[in-house]
């Protein structure tokens, strides 16, 4: 038994050698995940939110109720993009993507709301409001909401580059917010 001992302590520093680097690159490799999902969804949260101050500085000036329930479902939905974004990132299948094209569909909806919620006020009290604010923001209303619908149906089919997209989408869109955008020129 105490041979057995001593080998063992002998070999001991070769055994944590090898252990360690092994239990360091599992925990480093979830770490970098992490991190990854953590920016990923901190780029598709500050696009919507980029969008909604926006409204707010330039045609939403006094919320009502409803813009405030708005928003507040928006920040409900926003809520769930950590747990989609590394959900469809650790399972690229058909169901996760299509879950994550749903939630991220349901935002697109509830932030179209609430802006126009927000605009009904303005926009009733200039007809020059009224003019730029129909077409452009039903032009990228319907733009948006079609991209999603052809991103869920991709889905279906190409669910690894329907999650791409998504993921691309939203940080293309906050980092280049002039070209992407229809309604606002910064």
């Amino acid at each position: 038994m105490q041979e057995q001992f001593k080998a063992a302590q002998k070999e001991e520093p070769a055994n944590l050698r090898e252990h360690l680097p092994a239990i360091n690159e599992v925990h480093y490799k979830g770490f970098l995940s992490d991190i990854a999902v953590f920016l990923i969804t901190f780029f598709i949260v500050a696009d919507f939110c980029y969008d909604l101050h926006l409204s707010f500085s330039y045609y939403i000036f006094r919320p009502t109720k409803t813009v405030a329930i708005m928003d507040f479902m928006l920040l409900v939905d926003l809520s769930l993009f950590p747990v989609m974004t590394k959900w469809i990132m650790a399972e690229t299948s058909t169901f996760a993507v299509v879950n994550f094209g749903v939630v991220f569909l349901i935002a697109k909806v509830v932030e179209i709301l609430t802006q126009y919620f927000g605009a009904k006020e303005t926009v009733k009290d200039s007809q020059i409001m009224r003019i730029v604010m129909n077409k452009s923001f039903v032009i990228r209303s319907v733009f948006d909401l079609v991209i999603n619908i052809i991103l869920i149906i991709m889905s279906l089919y190409i669910p690894r580059v329907a999650m791409i997209l998504y993921l691309i989408i939203p940080v293309i869109s906050f980092i280049f917010p002039n070209r992407i955008r229809l309604t606002n020129k910064d």
